[in-house]
C-alpha cells in the first residue's frame, strides 16, 4: 500500500511536468497489478485518489488481521487499544498512555559461559542503596550487571537480561517481565523495583510497591521466604533452604521436578495449617509452580543439565553465578514452562482456595478443572485470569485502570498465546472484571541482611528479623 501512494504521487508530479513515468514503471515490473489498477482508476477519475487515500489512512488507524500483526481480535478487527502485538516475531510499539514503555527484543541464545570473563558482568555485592528482593535469579542478574546494579529495572531490560543470563526464550522472558511490571511497577513508564517500594520508581497510577509486594511474585508458601502474615516476607530463611536441600537429597541430590513437587506440597501444607490468611489463587498456582520449574530448567549447568547443589546453591546463598557455569543450550520456552508446571501440579496436587482462619479452608469455585486441563488450556486460563488477586477482587490500582492494564496484556502478552501453534487461545479475550470491592494494598520491603557475601560456599548472613518457617 505504501508503494501505491509513492507511485501515485510520482505519477501526478510527472503529469504536472508534462511527462509521466508510469509507462516506464509498468514495463519494469515494479508495479503490482493492484497498483496498476489503482493508477488507471485515478487516471479516469482524479477524485478516486482522495477515496484511496482515505481508505489507506483508515487502514493505518484500524489495522485488521490482514496487517500481519498477531494479537487479540474482536469482531474481525485487531483488539489492540494501546498498540503492540507481534509482527515477524517482534513486539510492536505501544501507543497512548503506554507509548513510553521500552520494548524487549530477542537476544542471542545458545550454550554460553555466564558471566565467563566478561569484565562488565563480574560479581559485585550490592551497595547500601541497591535494592534486592525475593527472587534469587533476579538478584543474581543485578549483582552481575545484567540488570541495573541498583535493582531498579524496566520491562525491556529485565526481559532481555533473563534471555541472556538464563537462556529463556523471548516469549517466556516477555511474559515474566510483563507480569513483574504489573505486579509492582509503574505501568506507564515500564519501570519497577526487584525489591520493595523505591523512590526511584514513579508512582504514575498509584504506589509502585515492587516485586516484594504480596500476592503476585511474592506468594504464600514460597521456597525460602516466609508468608507475609508472619512478618518480613523478603528475607532469606536458612531453615527453609536446609529443608529444601534435604528434599533434594531424597532425589539423589537433584533439585528436579520430583524434589520441587514435594517442596511445593510441603510449603502449601505448612501455610494451610499455620497461616489464617493463607491464599492459593490462580496467580499462586502459576507462580508457586513456575518458580520451582525455573530452579531445574534455569539454574542447571548447561554443559551437564544438572540442577545439583553445586549449581543451584550459589544462586540462593550468594546470589551469584557458580564458577564455570553455562546457560542452557536450547532456549526454555513459554509452552515448555506450562508443560512443566502442569506436570509438577499433577505430581502432587493441591486445591486452590484460601483460609478464613486456620482450619477453615474455602476452595475456589473455578470455571475449569486444573487436574484435567492440558498445559495449553492451563495457559489460556492463566492468561484470562492474570489480574486475579482474590475471587471477585482486584488490586486497587488495577481496579482503577482496568482498561489500561488489559490493553497492556493484549499488546505484549496475549500475542504469544494466540495463533501460536501451541496455546491457540481464543482471539477474543474475556478478562476477569473488577468488582465493586477492590483488594487492599499492602506495603512491601526489600531484603535486608542479604545472604550475599560473594564467598561461596559460605551461607551468608540471615537478618535478625527473619524467623524460621
Amino acid at each position: 500500500m505504501r508503494a501505491t501512494y509513492l507511485v501515485l504521487s510520482t505519477a501526478f508530479a510527472g503529469l504536472a511536468c508534462g511527462a509521466c513515468p508510469f509507462a516506464e514503471l509498468k514495463r519494469s515490473g515494479v508495479l503490482s497489478e493492484d497498483d496498476i489498477a489503482k493508477f488507471e482508476a485515478v487516471k479516469r477519475n482524479p477524485k478516486a485518489a482522495e477515496a484511496l487515500f482515505k481508505a489507506h489512512q483508515a487502514e493505518k488507524r484500524e489495522p485488521g488481521p490482514q496487517s500481519g500483526i498477531i494479537g487479540p481480535i474482536l469482531n474481525g478487527t485487531l483488539d489492540l487499544p494501546n498498540g503492540g502485538g507481534l509482527l515477524n516475531g517482534l513486539l510492536q510499539p505501544l501507543t497512548g498512555e503506554l507509548s513510553n514503555i521500552e520494548l524487549p527484543t530477542p537476544q542471542p541464545q545458545g550454550l554460553a559461559a555466564i558471566p565467563g570473563d566478561d569484565p562488565d558482568h563480574q560479581f559485585q555485592a550490592p551497595g547500601p542503596t541497591d535494592v534486592r528482593g525475593i527472587c534469587p535469579t533476579l538478584n543474581t542478574l543485578a549483582n552481575h550487571g545484567y540488570l541495573s546494579r541498583n535493582g531498579i529495572t524496566t520491562f525491556a531490560q529485565a526481559a532481555n537480561a533473563v534471555q541472556t543470563g538464563y537462556g529463556f526464550d523471548f516469549s517466556l522472558s516477555v511474559f515474566l517481565s510483563a507480569l513483574g511490571l504489573m505486579a509492582g511497577g509503574d505501568l506507564v513508564s515500564g519501570i519497577y523495583s526487584i525489591g520493595g517500594a523505591d523512590s526511584r520508581v514513579p508512582n504514575t497510577l498509584g504506589p509502585a510497591l515492587g516485586l516484594d509486594k504480596h500476592g503476585v511474585f511474592e506468594i504464600d508458601g514460597s521456597i525460602t521466604r516466609q508468608d507475609v502474615y508472619f512478618g518480613n516476607n523478603a528475607n532469606f530463611l536458612l531453615q527453609r533452604w536446609n529443608e529444601y536441600v534435604n528434599e533434594s537429597e531424597a532425589q539423589g541430590g537433584e533439585f528436579n521436578l520430583e524434589t520441587n513437587a514435594v517442596d511445593n506440597g510441603f510449603r502449601y501444607d505448612n501455610s494451610l495449617g499455620t497461616n489464617p490468611d493463607f491464599f492459593a489463587g490462580v496467580i499462586w498456582f502459576a507462580v508457586s509452580h513456575a518458580e520451582r520449574v525455573f530452579v531445574y530448567e534455569g539454574l542447571a549447568n548447561g554443559t551437564s543439565g544438572l540442577a545439583n547443589y553445586a549449581n543451584v546453591a550459589p544462586f540462593f546463598l550468594n546470589e551469584t553465578f557458580p564458577d564455570n557455569w553455562f546457560r542452557r543450550g536450547v532456549p526454555f520456552s513459554l509452552p515448555g514452562a506450562f508443560e512443566q508446571a502442569g506436570e509438577m501440579f499433577l505430581a502432587n496436587p493441591r486445591a486452590l482456595g484460601g483460609n478464613q482462619g486456620v482450619g477453615n479452608f474455602v476452595p475456589l469455585n473455578l470455571s475449569t478443572d486444573l487436574s484435567t486441563d492440558s498445559p495449553a488450556q492451563l495457559g489460556c486460563f492463566i492468561l484470562e485470569n492474570l489480574l486475579d488477586v482474590a475471587p471477585g477482587q482486584l488490586d486497587p490500582i488495577i481496579y482503577d485502570n482496568f482498561i489500561l492494564y488489559t490493553g497492556f496484556i493484549k499488546g505484549v502478552i496475549a500475542p504469544f498465546f494466540i495463533d501460536d501453534g501451541y496455546f491457540n487461545c481464543p482471539a477474543a479475550l474475556l478478562f476477569t472484571e473488577p468488582s465493586d470491592s477492590a483488594g487492599s494494598t499492602d506495603g512491601s520491603v526489600s531484603s535486608s541482611g542479604s545472604p550475599v557475601n560473594g564467598a561461596y560456599p559460605g551461607i551468608g548472613v540471615i537478618a535478625p528479623n527473619s524467623e524460621p518457617s
